[in-house]
């Protein structure tokens, strides 16, 4: 009973160490689990949701946000600010809240990170090369290119490094936009999809 015993156990860790094996020598990367708090969405970055009031924001994060132009005279009616949130340095872009009633209060229209810790739900992040993005959204509308790039004061041309992905969906309301740099993702962004 003993020696049936010993087979089999030696024939199980054979055959894990044989499994490891394939998946190693396969050249596929483990997708690894991504927290809600930093995973980017057409909508956000975790809790950060587009369409929020700077207020709540600060609410939310417990924190004055400092207003890159807050001392420009005249009104103003984009602003962008800069936070630490889940371990990232976040980018906020804000626009001025239309109401009928005259208001002051900012909304969050856009938000970039740079950082590695943020990927998308099937765990695309910084690092990743554009058909990792193309495969992830080949269902999704998809617009992409070089960037433009000003070559001096009268002169712009498209970039050799910097290249664009922005992933829509059937509401055409949001986006995911990729910035690649030298064809791997450097920044990704989520925001409104501003029209033509």
């Amino acid at each position: 009973m003993k020696n049936v015993l010993l087979i089999l156990l030696t024939a199980l860790v054979f055959t894990g160490c044989k499994q490891s094996d394939k998946e190693k020598s396969s050249g596929k990367k483990d997708k690894e689990t991504v927290s809600a708090e930093n995973t980017i969405t057409k909508d956000g970055i975790g809790n950060l949701k587009i369409g929020m009031t700077k207020t709540d924001l600060e609410k939310m994060l417990k924190t004055t946000l400092s207003m890159k132009h807050a001392k420009d005279t005249g009104e103003i009616w984009m602003d962008t600010a800069t936070v630490q949130y889940a371990g990232m340095e976040v980018e906020l872009y804000f626009q001025k809240l239309y109401s009928e009633e005259p208001s002051t209060e900012m909304e969050l229209f856009g938000l970039s990170t740079k950082s590695p810790l943020c990927k998308t739900a099937t765990g695309i992040g910084v690092g990743d090369d554009r058909n990792a993005v193309l495969a992830a959204y080949e269902e999704n509308p998809i617009t992409m290119g070089p960037e433009s790039v000003m070559v001096n004061d009268t002169t712009w041309a498209l970039s050799k490094t910097n290249y664009a992905i922005h992933v829509s969906d059937d509401k055409w309301d949001k986006q995911i936009s990729f910035y690649l740099i030298n064809k791997k993702i450097a920044s990704m962004e989520a925001g409104m999809q501003m029209g033509e």
